[in-house]
């Protein structure tokens, strides 16, 4: 019995030697892969990413902050701008107002019309026009940071799609572009928030402006003069920083805090299960009790150097078009990359290699937006539109495959797109409405007018 309690005092001695060795080992990496960010000049702590102070009278949250006051979550029946919300939401289509009910038209109509919600627009007017803008956000709450003014940007977004979809179908044109302005600069004042979700949410308002822009122009055209304003605000949200910042932010804020709090056992894996089975199998309670044990959190600290290493490589992608970048950091392939052991970088790096591609489709979007811009000036000026591009004394390259983007004449209108995500020419299948699907279906990035 004493050889026996002394082998086991033995193994047992062993593997608290292996436990420290591979802590220390681990640790090690983890302080040198840090340290090789700061040289890098990446930023690695939470003060070296937030915003710089902006003056009151520059800053257009000052604004903002009292018309979001104004959205409520509850369904119950309140102020105007809130049944207007409750009733856009409802609706099968922003853009197609033949397939508004006249309920939904009349309630709609006179809600936008009504002078509390012009107002309010008036605020988002005055806003989109100051020159910055910074909300106060806990950074220090790390990836418990709460972003709630991202679906309020939202929300006005696509209230103010509705408010120019009426003022186009009133013959009022000239308005319309002015309205959505107002959401480009609106979406475009995200673009200094160091935050995966920020990007993300100026990305998805975007393009809801850009496929409302596509719309109206189709319907009611566009002068020289509103295109040119379109086209130069467009330019201004192309610019790669927005990205990078994110990524340093989703180091340091994001996964950086989760990571640390899994190293310092402050969150156990089975905290991220939801919802939890009612029943644990042995083998899920076998794998649940080892990843949150103490023992496994050396694991995490080179699971965190995995992921800053891959992180790293996809922020540096941020300045080369889609097609350029290297197949083993991108989204479908990127799990590919990982060991198996590494289970925090698995779960968070999707978010980044995601964000990369939103990228891409955001710059294709509005690369095929300002082409058509320029395409419906042309038939203004000359009766029809051109057999090719060469029009243009600059064409935008298709960052999904580096060639031009692809135009063809079709009936009395044209067809223009770019090849999206997938990198195969669908032959111009616009994506579908169910935004759950792959991103990897296959679709263009199509603007399809008909005349």
């Amino acid at each position: 019995m004493k050889k026996f309690f002394k082998i086991l005092g033995i193994i047992f001695g062993v593997l608290i030697l292996i436990y420290f060795i591979v802590d220390i080992t681990f640790s090690i990496q983890l302080h040198n892969k840090i340290a090789e960010l700061k040289r890098q000049g990446r930023p690695t702590t939470i003060a070296e990413i937030i915003p710089p102070p902006v003056p009151d009278e520059e800053n257009a949250t000052i604004l903002y902050s009292r018309v979001f006051e104004l959205i409520t979550w509850s369904c119950i029946e309140g102020s105007n701008i809130d049944n207007l919300r409750q009733i856009v939401k409802k609706l099968k289509s922003l853009y197609d107002t033949s397939i508004w009910t006249d309920e939904e038209r009349e309630k709609i109509s006179k809600l936008i019309n009504s002078k509390e919600v012009q107002d309010i627009f008036s605020i988002l007017e005055k806003g989109s026009k100051k020159p910055k803008c910074r909300f106060e956000l806990e950074y220090e709450k790390g990836y418990e940071m709460e972003l709630l003014h991202l679906n309020k940007i939202r929300i006005y977004t696509e209230l103010l799609c509705v408010k120019a979809m009426l003022e186009a179908e009133s013959g009022n044109v000239e308005q319309v572009f002015d309205t959505l302005l107002i959401g480009l600069r609106m979406s475009n004042h995200l673009k200094d928030e160091p935050t995966l979700s920020s990007q993300l949410m100026r990305i998805v308002c975007d393009n809801l402006i850009i496929e409302c822009i596509e719309v109206i122009a189709d319907l009611k055209g566009i002068t020289q003069e509103q295109e040119t304003l379109i086209m130069n605000e467009l330019s201004a949200h192309q610019d790669v920083e927005p990205f990078v910042k994110a990524m340093d932010g989703e180091r340091v804020v994001g996964a950086g805090d989760f990571f640390e709090k899994f190293i310092q056992g402050e969150i156990l894996y089975e905290d991220l299960i939801s919802p939890k089975p009612k029943e644990w199998s042995l083998r899920a309670k076998l794998l649940m009790g080892c990843l949150s044990s103490p023992f496994y959190r050396p694991i995490f600290k080179k699971d965190f150097v995995c992921f800053l290493t891959l992180l790293s490589k996809i922020q540096d992608s941020c300045s080369l078009p889609y097609y350029k970048i290297p197949e083993q950091i991108k989204y479908e392939k990127i799990e590919g990359n990982i060991p198996p052991y590494c289970i925090l970088t698995r779960i968070r790096i999707p978010n980044s290699t995601g964000e990369r591609m939103f990228q891409a489709i955001h710059q294709a979007n509005i690369d095929v937006c300002r082409v058509g811009l320029a395409l419906k000036i042309y038939k203004t000026k000359t009766g029809n539109y051109p057999e090719t591009l060469d029009f243009l004394s600059e064409l935008p390259i298709d960052p999904f495959s580096g060639k031009k983007l692809i135009y063809k004449k079709s009936g009395d209108g044209f067809i223009l797109y770019s090849l999206g995500p997938n990198m195969k020419d669908d032959g111009g299948i616009p994506r579908g409405t169910d935004y759950k699907a792959t991103y990897y279906n296959d679709y263009d990035i199509v603007w399809k007018c008909e005349k």
